[in-house]
């Protein structure tokens, strides 16, 4: 049995809420949350169903598009890709041919300058060079099997899902740079809805969300003392970043400018941080020390974001071949707060920089609650150094 066609009418076009509007024969009339409606042609050809934009509801009637969908059909009939058929109609031979690397550096080039830090730039940098299409390949020849081949492999293990799905919103964006550039035109092919998600099972199918692995709070004097057994900058880096708490960003970018010695605080401008507020960190003299014995550098841990990681997980002798991340300190210094200590939570949460909502009751919080964190940082520092009755064995030859 055939399924009905010509369902809509102009009327219904007109009062259509948010959603897609099944007109039949693959057309449809798309409206967003914000109310602009455009008509797109759904088919299915080898097995793949695809999505094809067909204009706006504002400049095509119902007619029209009843006729561009039809026309899509013939193309079908004849066993062509309509949107393959209009790239190519639409592609510019005059145009010297732009590749993708070209394309990457200038997207980000052109974008650094929204970002916090410099961490974001060497963020996207590094996915984009392991897991984006080739530098050399030329951008209208980055296609659907193109960002299939670099997504599909890590997003179907799971275990890359979240950084998989960074990286497609980040071919996505340079992609739509480069057609509005004039290089290619047609649909993007990192495109997710309407597009991808009918090839790729959904990131949260896929893989539940994962917590950072921390270390158990119990192990982590004995991994101090292990660190302290050998001096690097990585090393005395971690070190300082589990005395004080931090994210790795906010340790590897620091200036000598945002340190105060003598005050023995650590402030770290409202652009460093993720919560986008300044953050005074009361610093122990152990804390004090590693700085202080780093003086000479032009700054106190110049390391790139992966570089206390790697020495972390990585095997021996080049790392310390544990299973935890740097930033899972946080949840043993956390843990160790509500199971040994009576520091009340909320000098926990401050001293992880942790958002309150609230913006009277965090403004009173900045403003009475440093003594008690500097008290809750030394305590968290006298636990460290006291002796280790976990099961972190010191390993040699790292760092």
């Amino acid at each position: 049995m055939s399924r009905p066609t010509n369902r809509l009418t102009a009327r219904a076009v007109q009062s259509a809420r948010p959603g897609y509007h099944c007109d039949g024969a693959g057309l449809y009339l798309l409206v967003t949350p914000a109310g602009t409606a455009s008509w797109v042609f759904r088919y299915t050809l080898r097995g793949r169903k695809r999505e094809m934009g067909l204009g706006s509801a504002a400049d095509f009637s119902l007619a029209q598009a009843r006729e561009r969908a039809a026309a899509q059909r013939r193309l079908l009939a004849d066993g062509h890709d309509p949107i393959d058929a209009r790239r190519t109609a639409h592609a510019l031979p005059d145009v010297i041919p732009r590749t993708w690397g070209e394309a990457r550096r200038d997207f980000i080039s052109a974008k650094a300058g929204e970002w916090r830090n410099g961490a974001q730039r060497e963020q996207w940098e590094q996915s984009l060079s392991a897991y984006g299409p080739a530098d050399s390949l030329a951008v209208a020849a980055v296609t659907t099997d193109v960002a299939l081949a670099c997504l599909q492999p890590e997003w179907r293990l799971g275990g890359k899902v979240e950084t998989m799905t960074r990286v497609r919103g980040r071919c996505e964006r340079i992609w739509d740079a480069e057609r509005v550039r004039g290089t290619v035109a047609g649909e993007n092919p990192f495109r997710w809805r309407g597009h991808l998600e009918h090839l790729l099972p959904r990131p949260k199918k896929v893989a539940k969300s994962r917590n950072h692995a921390a270390m158990p709070y119990r192990d982590v004097p004995a991994f101090m003392a292990a660190l302290a057994a050998r001096d690097s900058r990585t090393r005395a880096a971690l070190r300082f970043t589990i005395l004080t708490a931090a994210r790795t960003a906010e340790t590897t970018g620091a200036s000598w400018g945002e340190f105060d010695l003598d005050a023995a605080l650590w402030t770290i401008p409202a652009e460093r941080m993720k919560a986008g507020r300044a953050h005074v960190v009361p610093l122990v003299p152990a804390a004090l020390a590693i700085l202080r014995a780093r003086r000479g550098e032009a700054r106190p841990f110049d390391l790139s974001t992966a570089s206390m990681l790697g020495l972390l997980q990585k095997a021996p002798p080049k790392g310390l071949g544990h299973p935890f991340t740097v930033h899972g300190f946080r949840s043993s210094f956390r843990d160790w707060v509500a199971e040994e200590t009576d520091h009340p939570g909320e000098v926990a949460e401050m001293a992880l920089a942790h958002m309150i909502e609230d913006e009277t009751e965090a403004a009173y919080r900045r403003g009475t609650l440093l003594a008690k964190r500097r008290r809750l940082m030394e305590d968290w520092a006298a636990y460290l150094a006291g002796v280790g009755a976990g099961n972190v064995v010191p390993l040699r030859a790292a760092g």
